[in-house]
Formats: structure tokens, C-alpha cells, sequence
């Protein structure tokens, strides 16, 4: 009788948590160290009823939950997270349909883990947006993100995401700064739509990497689009490298 394949190769499974129960996990995941030397891993749930979950890894062999929160509705999905080094936490939210509130991203202290405090809401939701899929937040001062908006009409339902930048330097009023879009798939563009593929995925920002070593360089990937690299030296006006 031959031997069962190894499910890893040149890994240790240290632990496993089950949540409460409340999985759903998926890209969104982000570290924190807490005044008191606390590694708290932080984990946003992809499917209601659940929001994000704070784990103490302080023993890598043994996860402690120190904080569960809920969300506000069913069709909401906290779809990604990221914290800075200064314990400030964007939450992604996104919905199930478009025009369903609320949708867009929040801001939290986090500081003391068992109890994130509300900063903000930057208000994502709109007639033809289910709000922010995917955010990138390493520097403490610029969320970069793929998100829908009240004032953007696609000229295809499935490509409803673009890139925005957001200025949170005052975590509490969270203010637009730039924009990029696929030429094409904005409603109004004076280029044609670029053509559909078989397999649609749609033509919409999914991940928005800068990196702190260079941050003037946005790593754009675009689903059917592909990627970009582009130049936002400028934050008001993304271009194309």
C-alpha cells in the first residue's frame, strides 16, 4: 500500500484557530505590534455575519481571539484590511449588488486591540457601485484602493472598480486625492470599450501595491485588463509608465 502524499513540503504546522466557527477568511490580513508587545494578527471576514477578527500570535502555538465584530447588514462583506505601523486599520467593505449601503471603507485605532475605535467612513456607495473590493495601507498617510463610486457609471456591469487614492493622514477625514480608470470602461470615455473576453472576468482594479521603498510606484493588476505600472508621483494624476 503506497504512503498518503504529504500535504506540505518543508513546513511545520504550529496551529490552527477555527474563529468561533466564523471563517470566511481570504485576502485580507494584516499585523500589528501592540504597546504592550503583543503580535496581534488581524483577519477580515469575506461573508456576513462576522467583520474582522483579532488574534494575539504572540505564541505562534497558541492563537487567542482578542476581539470578534459583527457587521451592520447580510449582503456585506468586509473584503479586505491592512494596518499601518502607526495602528491605524482600513476595513474594505463591499456588497452583493450594486447601490446597496453601506459600502466603502473605515478607519479604526487600533492601538488597544481588544478595543478598535471608529476613526471614519469614506462612503464608497452609489447606483452603480458595491464599493471597495481590495485597499493597500503600509505608510500610515495613503489608502490605495479598488473601488467603485457614487459619480462612476461603467460602460459594463462588471467593470464597476477602479483605482482611487485616499488621503488619510487626518484619519479622520479621509479625502480623495486621485483616480485611474482603464480607458474604455468608464460611461462617457472617448475611446471604445475594450473587447469582452469568453470567460468575462471584467475589466476592474483588484489589487493597488505600493510599496514603501518606492512610493511613487503603483503595481495595478486589472483582471481581464492585466497590470499597469504607473507613476503616481503626482497622486492627482496617475500616468501609465
Amino acid at each position: 500500500m503506497n504512503a498518503p502524499a504529504p500535504v506540505s513540503w518543508n513546513f511545520k504546522l504550529l496551529a490552527q484557530h477555527e474563529l468561533g466557527g466564523f471563517g470566511g477568511m481570504g485576502e485580507g490580513m494584516s499585523i500589528t505590534i501592540a504597546k504592550d508587545g503583543r503580535r496581534i494578527l488581524w483577519l477580515a471576514h469575506e461573508s456576513a455575519p462576522k467583520n474582522f477578527t483579532g488574534l494575539d500570535v504572540s505564541d505562534p502555538r497558541n492563537p487567542k481571539v482578542v476581539v470578534q465584530t459583527d457587521l451592520p447588514k447580510p449582503y456585506m462583506r468586509s473584503n479586505s484590511l491592512e494596518c499601518s505601523a502607526n495602528n491605524i486599520m482600513a476595513v474594505a467593505y463591499q456588497t452583493q449588488k450594486v447601490g446597496q449601503q453601506p459600502a466603502g471603507m473605515e478607519l479604526f485605532d487600533v492601538s488597544v486591540p481588544e478595543k478598535p475605535r471608529l476613526l471614519s467612513f469614506f462612503d464608497t456607495s452609489g447606483p452603480h457601485s458595491r464599493g471597495v473590493h481590495q485597499l493597500w495601507f503600509c505608510d500610515g498617510e495613503y489608502v490605495h484602493m479598488a473601488s467603485g463610486s457614487p459619480d462612476f457609471e461603467p460602460t459594463h456591469p462588471l467593470d464597476d472598480q477602479f483605482y482611487r487614492c485616499i488621503d488619510v493622514r487626518n484619519p479622520q477625514k479621509p479625502v480623495e486625492v486621485g483616480r485611474w480608470w482603464m480607458p474604455g470602461t468608464r460611461r462617457g470615455d472617448n475611446v471604445a470599450p475594450p473587447p469582452r473576453h469568453p470567460l468575462d472576468k471584467g475589466y476592474r482594479a483588484h489589487n493597488t501595491n505600493v510599496y514603501p521603498q518606492r512610493g511613487d510606484r503603483l503595481y495595478l493588476t486589472y483582471i481581464d485588463g492585466g497590470m499597469f505600472v504607473m507613476d503616481i508621483k503626482d497622486k492627482s494624476k496617475p500616468q501609465v509608465i
